[in-house]
């Protein structure tokens, strides 16, 4: 009897054999789930939350929401998607270093098929958004370049954290606007306001606390992050400063504009970013990474909180 040699690739052994007819679909979607996951389900569904609250902003109701918004919330998670994924293949090593339970770092989603994927969603996204209009289309693939400037060796925003912030602020501010262009929503100062806002609270927040508890991998592997540079506590004191100072500004912006509907999400802003800086301050470089992972968990679940009570009174 012959035997096949295993192809070893990523730390995984792999056999030659070629799959029978009925299992090669069952390997795809295998393969979709992890990539799913690959993706941080957590992630995406904030991206769905961000184009759905710009997209509805101002409707009476449900109703009267032109079809063209779901076709578009569904390219913007495919854009989204595609942008995670890619990132995850570029960010193998450092992962792997940093001891991530994603699929490509713990060995389960080869980078390969990982890639295949992300192009495939990238390519629908695009033939999504062209179907629904130029805008779309523009605002697609500008989220797309805008991802594969962040990861793509050579370029690779995110080495630095000023290259981070542009990119995480950019994209918030493109996924707002691909809803505000799907549904012809519009665009009132309240909105404009909190978009703003919530911008500022991924890039000044969101960008800089995801970094404290890899900052051992991230240094081993070139990147020079705030955290990397100036040591966890500086950069502890500099992202607790801005939490709180875009959770104020939000609070002003409210009273300036005399919008109310503002007031619940700017206090429910401001009690994430007192919580986000207390946990920040009284952390140590030599926590578990569980704890040091507490303030970028902070700053999730505040922008989920934030939409929701947003939701539940239409800032449009």
């Amino acid at each position: 009897m012959s035997t096949k040699t295993p192809i070893i690739s990523d730390g995984i052994e792999r056999s030659t054999r070629p799959l029978s007819p009925s299992a090669a679909p069952l390997k795809w979607v295998r393969i979709l789930l992890l990539c799913f996951q690959e993706s941080r389900a957590a992630v995406q569904a904030i991206f769905l939350m961000r184009f759905l609250l710009a997209a509805t902003a101002g409707a009476t109701s449900y109703l009267t929401l032109p079809p063209a918004l779901f076709g578009g919330a569904g390219v913007w998670l495919m854009a989204a998607t595609s942008v995670y994924l890619f990132n995850g293949v570029t960010d193998v090593d450092e992962d792997r270093a940093n001891g991530s339970t994603r699929p490509i770092g713990r060995g389960a989603l080869s980078p390969a098929d990982a890639r295949r994927t992300a192009h495939v969603m990238a390519a629908v996204a695009l033939a999504g958004g062209a179907w629904i209009g130029p805008a779309m289309l523009t605002a697609t693939a500008c989220m797309l370049l805008l991802g594969f400037v962040y990861s793509a060796p050579g370029i690779a925003l995110k080495t630095s954290t000023p290259g981070t912030m542009a990119t995480v602020i950019g994209s918030g501010a493109l996924t707002y606007a691909a809803g505000i262009v799907c549904s012809g929503s519009p665009v009132s100062p309240s909105l404009i306001a909190f978009c703003t806002a919530m911008c500022l609270w991924m890039g000044l927040v969101g960008a800089v606390t995801k970094d404290f508890s890899d900052a051992a991998g991230d240094a081993r592997h070139g990147r020079r992050n705030w955290t990397v540079l100036w040591g966890y506590a500086r950069t502890a004191a500099v992202v607790s400063l801005s939490a709180v100072t875009v959770a104020a500004g939000l609070l002003v912006s409210a009273l300036v504009l005399d919008a109310p509907q503002l007031l619940v999400p700017a206090f429910v802003l401001l009690g994430g970013a007192l919580a986000l800086a207390a946990a920040a301050l009284t952390g140590r470089s030599d926590d578990s990474r569980s704890r040091r992972r507490l303030p970028y968990r902070m700053f999730m679940v505040t922008q989920y909180a934030a939409h929701l009570v947003a939701f539940a009174q239409p800032i449009g």
